[in-house]
């Protein structure tokens, strides 16, 4: 009687978990349109051992006890040597997992969670769908198109690009034999903007009718590129422009911050920490930077043109013996990062209905020489647009850039020129949104997938209600930017 009791609260348990996704899947039930792809972004906490158990953990009150247990372990000795070793073996110890061998495969048995198939195969998973970033969008996917017309494409994305985009086809193919449609439309965020330029790269566009870039990576991020060149920097100025804008509503924080940037506090604390990173990037090179990022050929994939074939000198001068096989991945990676722009102008021309959305107006991580730009707290905004002219945070254009540019490509707030962008009718601006920020519900999600829907190439005149400049607020509902 125990088993049959056991048996039946089964089934009701799988029925629970399953009637949401099912039900969403239902409200779809007349959609006949393209099996919709969502490429997410870089993911450090879906990297896993073989029990499942998280890899890597970046969390400050991991790292921070972590630090003070190794400082204190010391503590018979202390001076700037002893302190650099002992952040150089911490930072080791959390981000060894990352590591690839010298021919590019991962040191530990580190994976990726991956969800194979449509969101009809993750009942339970779509069941628990959080509302933000490429969850939310996949929320939305499901309950617009069906469970059976979405797929959730996530990968180990320290491979190469070449493989990336090979697993990525193999998703399309199996999205098309499903549906059987010819096509596929896909919805790309952060990494996942080069992951789908990739994939077109090596395999053409025939498969694709239309693809939205969300604050895609398709032209790298300068922090990869200063990183691999080691121009590692703190500046006073960047890192209080973020804290300031996270301590926004907080007078007195901000009040007791301004004291203490008078009195020359945060200008003795960088410039201490940038001597200590100039006397120690070598020591770094070899104990952290060159095995737990130079080893992974998805962060070359993510460096810039200009910064490439120094960040190869700088990261390998004097090993190249050492890594011939990388070197050759890496080589045929930088390939592919080059023709950038020609694969993305023979995916237009194609035929393929492509677009982008570049958000601005937020501070990026300052430790790098560019963190003075203007970007969406990840990403900087000149490459999520393909090159629009976009002046430093908390400025505007200059003069002389004011008079070239034409009007109507001009921000209203004079932030952006937007006629030097590969595609400047083809790509919005959003001001205050922060990175992939098509949350489940929101205004920016009615937009994205109003890209992604539409029946003819969008353009920014479109829909009345898009246009190229808008403002988020903090529902991230949209708004002509005035």
């Amino acid at each position: 009687m125990k088993k049959i009791v056991s048996v039946v609260l089964a089934v009701v348990l799988v029925f629970s978990i399953t009637i949401p996704a099912f039900a969403q899947g239902q409200n779809a039930n007349n959609y006949d349109g393209n099996p919709v792809v969502i490429v997410r972004g870089i993911d450090f906490a879906g990297l896993t051992y073989e029990n499942g158990s998280k890899a890597l953990n970046v969390e400050l009150d991991t790292i921070f006890p972590l630090l003070m247990q190794s400082l204190f372990a010391r503590m018979n000795v202390i001076d700037k040597d002893m302190v650099i070793d002992t952040v150089m073996d911490v930072a080791y110890e959390i981000l060894s997992p990352l590591a690839c061998d010298n021919e590019g495969n991962s040191v530990e048995k580190v994976s990726m969670v991956q969800y194979p198939g449509s969101m009809a195969n993750h009942p339970e998973f779509v069941a628990n769908l959080t509302d933000g970033g490429e969850f939310g969008i996949v929320k939305t996917a499901v309950e617009k198109y069906g469970a059976e017309n979405t797929y959730f494409f996530t990968y180990d994305w320290r491979k190469t690009p070449a493989t990336l985009a090979e697993e990525l086809k193999g998703f399309i193919d199996t999205a098309k034999s499903d549906s059987g449609k010819n096509k596929v439309n896909i919805i790309c965020a952060s990494m996942g903007g080069m992951v789908t330029t990739a994939y077109m790269y090596y395999y053409g566009t025939d498969s694709l009718d239309s693809v939205v870039y969300l604050s895609g990576a398709q032209n790298g991020t300068y922090v990869c590129g200063d990183a691999l060149n080691g121009r590692i920097v703190f500046e006073t100025d960047t890192i209080l422009n973020l804290i300031y804008q996270a301590t926004d509503d907080n007078l007195f924080l901000r009040l007791f911050l301004g004291i203490f940037d008078g009195l020359g506090v945060f200008d003795f604390i960088t410039n201490l920490t940038n001597d200590i990173v100039t006397d120690s990037f070598d020591e770094a090179n070899d104990k952290v930077l060159r095995s737990c990022f130079g080893t992974l050929c998805g962060f070359w994939a993510l460096c810039p043109d200009d910064d490439f074939e120094s960040g190869v000198e700088t990261i390998f001068g004097g090993h190249e013996e050492e890594y011939p096989v990388l070197l050759e991945k890496i080589e045929e990676t930088k390939e592919f990062v080059f023709a950038t722009e020609e694969t993305l102008v023979a995916a237009k021309e194609s035929g393929v209905k492509i677009s982008f959305v570049s958000n601005y107006n937020s501070g990026l991580v300052p430790v790098y020489e560019r963190a003075n730009l203007n970007g969406d707290m990840v990403l900087e905004t000149e490459l999520t647009s393909n090159f629009a002219t976009v002046a430093p945070l908390r400025e505007i254009l200059t003069a002389d850039q004011l008079a070239k540019a034409p009007y109507k490509y001009v921000s209203p707030d004079k932030v952006i020129d937007a006629s030097t962008a590969l595609f400047p009718d083809n790509t919005w601006f959003v001001k205050d949104a922060p990175h992939v920020a098509a949350d489940y519900g929101s205004g920016f999600s009615d937009f994205t997938f109003s890209l992604l829907e539409s029946n003819v190439q969008p353009d920014v005149k479109t829909f009345a209600q898009y246009p190229q400049f808008m403002i988020a607020d903090d529902t991230l509902s949209l708004s002509p930017l005035k």
